[in-house]
């Protein structure tokens, strides 16, 4: 048997537990709290992150591979949905990307059930479904610099000059379009178009210190933290107290019995 009462003990206990669970985010609290404190001196926020595993959860990093047509000087390349005019962003798809052809007047994009239409520097001048027109484009080319289409019939059409009207045509002397490879550079450049500015250090950790980094319920577990370290601070001033008047009662206790056993 013990000399701790229950209430005294449960304190204890609950002390020792919580402390033991809240010790990792308070660090995390502490460390990230400091370096924040410090943002200019360690430019946190000239800093960028490398890390596919971190960019990913951010959601910059790109899904698949990206793939490429040259059309002329340039390069329509479509990235995890995202359409790019050589590294700028003009449009969005959730097709499959069939290829790109420079004609006339436009540079034509195709996707399963969607052409897209670019002007010659980039900008985007219309997006046509093809709808019940014809069924699925597999893939396209170009024939007297009109655009041309084969589809899962399969059926070859070109367009007029307009790229209004579409002519059944025999598969003679069409260039298709054929998927090139990025070098490392450009590679690089366009991941830094797909990423924005980028990811700095400085947000990472606003993120880890407030707990949105670990999703929506984040930001509770680093409020239950906080909590935590107040029960810390409470439970330890209890505990420290509850010690302090034993052993104050315990030398009220020894000096009366010596005082008692003098008189004797």
């Amino acid at each position: 048997m013990t000399g701790r009462k229950p209430t005294k003990f449960t304190a204890f206990l609950w002390h020792r537990r919580i402390g033991l669970v809240a010790i990792v985010l308070v660090i995390i609290l502490a460390i990230t709290g400091i370096m924040l404190n410090h943002t200019e001196e360690l430019k946190l926020d000239e800093n960028y992150v490398e890390s596919s595993l971190l960019l990913g959860w951010y959601g910059l990093e790109p899904e698949g591979e990206a793939i490429s047509y040259d059309v002329g000087e340039h390069v329509i390349t479509v990235l995890d949905h995202q359409v790019f005019f050589n590294t700028y962003p003009v449009a969005k798809t959730g097709q499959r990307y069939r290829g790109a052809v420079k004609a006339e007047q436009l540079i034509v994009l195709a996707f399963d059930t969607e052409l897209m239409l670019l002007t010659h520097d980039g900008e985007l001048v219309e997006r046509m479904p093809t709808g019940h027109s014809f069924s699925d484009i597999q893939r396209i080319g170009i024939k007297y610099k009109r655009p041309v289409i084969e589809t899962s019939d399969p059926l070859y059409y070109m367009a007029d000059e307009h790229i209004l009207d579409w002519d059944v045509i025999i598969n003679e002397d069409i260039s298709w379009a054929h998927k090139t490879t990025l070098n490392d550079k450009k590679m690089a450049v366009l991941l830094e178009s797909f990423r924005g500015r980028g990811l700095t250090l400085e947000r990472v950790l606003l993120d880890l210190h407030s707990g949105r980094l670990f999703g929506e319920y984040g930001i509770y577990v680093m409020d239950a933290a906080a909590v935590a370290l107040l029960w810390l601070s409470c439970s330890g001033l209890w505990v420290w107290w509850s010690r302090k008047l034993k052993q104050k009662k315990k030398r009220h206790y020894q000096k009366h019995h010596r005082t008692s056993g003098s008189g004797i």
